[in-house]
Formats: structure tokens, C-alpha cells, sequence
């Protein structure tokens, strides 16, 4: 069983991400929007499987506004894009992946440490956790987590330059899974990119949709 691509799975993955992130989303009616107010005021609309006409529509507007970014949650991306090229835009990232995974099977104990010398920290700021990873006084790792509903939704999962392969990245995960199970969550949720997808699928996450991300 478990979690099934959707419309409204990818609206509870903007809630979580976006209340770890401080963004605002706002649905027009077509599009989930967020402005990215740490990224130069980008504003980001996000499409869930879209017919080809509707995606050609909102890809035209995108190429107007330098501004703008259109990411599609789509299980036909190479269709897509195909569609897309001869509006000559750029494919900014083709390889993200929508994932969740059974709660219920995660462990509730905190990880040991993967290696000496670390510590760890945990902060929380409403429904959002975050836990950082510092190594001898150094910012090591980091990542952090939202409760929307019966989801928790993960969000930059992050290991420092010169402190990769060492197992941080599992860490963290299981550090913030241990706190965020505290509130009866049943099903996880996350944005993957390719380099972090493999980190995911080993500790037990499962694909269920390609994204893509194309501006002007």
C-alpha cells in the first residue's frame, strides 16, 4: 500500500516544505504558486500531470517572466519536455523524484552517532524540526522535517563539503524520523534530488513520480 501520486499528495508536500521554508504558497486555480523569497524573489508554480496543452500554456508564461520557474510532478516527463522544446526553454533540473515511505516500519529510537566527535541538535519551530550535525564545533549536516496531517514531509537533507560518505545523511534522516514519529505520522514524503535519491531508496523510500524543473 502506501502513498499514491497526486494532486493532493504534491499539495501536502508544498504545506510541509513550505513551513520549513518560511514561503507562502497560493493556488490560482491552475497553479500552486510560492514566492521564493530566498532566491531573489523567484516565484516557483508547481503543475501535478498535466495534458500537454495545459503544460504548453503555463511553459509559454514561464519563457515571458524571467522571474518565474515551472516544476511538473509527472509520471511522462520525456513527453513533456519533448512538447516543450521548441519553445527553446531551459530544463533546469530533470532528474528530482517525488518519495515516500510506511512510517510504521521506521525506527523510533535515535541513531547512534556515525562516528566521534559529533553532536547533535534539535530545534522546533511550529509544525517544522530541524537537527543539525556538528563535527568537532563544524556544521557537519543538517535537514528538517514538517507535520502535515498524518505526513511528514522531509526537506533539505544536507551534508557539508569534506564531510560526505561518512553516513551523515542516513543520520540525520533517522534523527528526525525518531523526533517526528512522536506526533503519529504514518506516511513520509520528500523531494529528491538524483544525488539523494539513492540515500532514500536504501533507507527504504519509494519513487512515485519524475520532476522536472524549466524556465525561460
Amino acid at each position: 500500500m502506501g502513498a499514491s501520486a497526486d494532486n493532493e499528495l504534491l499539495q501536502t508536500w508544498i504545506t510541509g516544505w513550505t513551513a520549513c521554508r518560511g514561503y507562502e504558497p497560493h493556488d490560482d486555480g491552475r497553479t500552486t504558486s510560492v514566492l521564493l523569497t530566498d532566491q531573489q524573489n523567484q516565484t516557483e508554480h508547481f503543475l501535478f500531470e498535466p495534458d500537454t496543452e495545459r503544460f504548453l500554456e503555463l511553459a509559454q508564461e514561464t519563457k515571458q517572466d524571467p522571474t518565474r520557474v515551472l516544476t511538473v510532478v509527472t509520471n511522462r516527463a520525456q513527453d513533456l519536455m519533448d512538447a516543450a522544446a521548441p519553445l527553446h526553454m531551459r530544463v533546469t533540473d530533470r532528474q528530482q523524484s517525488l518519495m515516500s515511505v510506511d512510517m510504521h516500519g521506521q525506527d523510533v529510537e535515535d541513531p547512534r552517532a556515525p562516528g566521534d566527535g559529533l553532536t547533535l541538535e534539535r530545534t522546533r519551530e511550529g509544525t517544522c524540526r530541524r537537527v543539525t550535525v556538528h563535527a568537532d564545533g563544524l556544521l557537519a549536516a543538517r535537514g528538517s522535517v514538517s507535520v502535515v496531517g498524518d505526513y511528514a514531509v522531509y526537506d533539505r537533507i544536507v551534508t557539508e563539503e569534506g564531510f560526505r560518505r561518512r553516513g551523515l545523511g542516513s543520520y540525520v534522516m533517522r534523527a528526525l524520523t525518531a523526533g517526528v514519529l512522536e506526533d503519529d505520522v504514518t506516511t513520509g514524503l520528500l523531494m529528491a534530488s538524483a544525488d539523494g535519491r539513492a540515500l532514500y531508496e536504501f533507507l527504504g523510500w519509494r519513487h512515485l513520480a519524475d520532476v522536472f524543473v524549466i524556465r525561460g
